[in-house]
């Protein structure tokens, strides 16, 4: 089955990217572990950025479409 994709699927899908970036933020940045371990603390952070990049990459399209309506 094909799902048809609509506008309420581009906040739908930039709030959940944004949700998993606060539980990674808030359960793995602030980790004693992670603070301690620099090389973790890197995956993480590059983590965090690339599910930022994609928060904005959903965000430009979601503009791009209501533009050309």
């Amino acid at each position: 089955m094909k799902i048809k994709i609509n506008d309420g699927h581009y906040s739908e899908l930039m709030d959940r990217l944004h949700v998993q970036t606060c539980i990674i933020d808030e359960h793995l940045v602030n980790h004693p572990l992670t603070k301690k371990i620099k090389k973790v603390k890197k995956h993480i952070d590059d983590a965090i950025m690339s599910l930022a990049e994609a928060y904005h990459v959903v965000g430009n399209e979601s503009l791009t479409k209501q533009k050309k309506k």
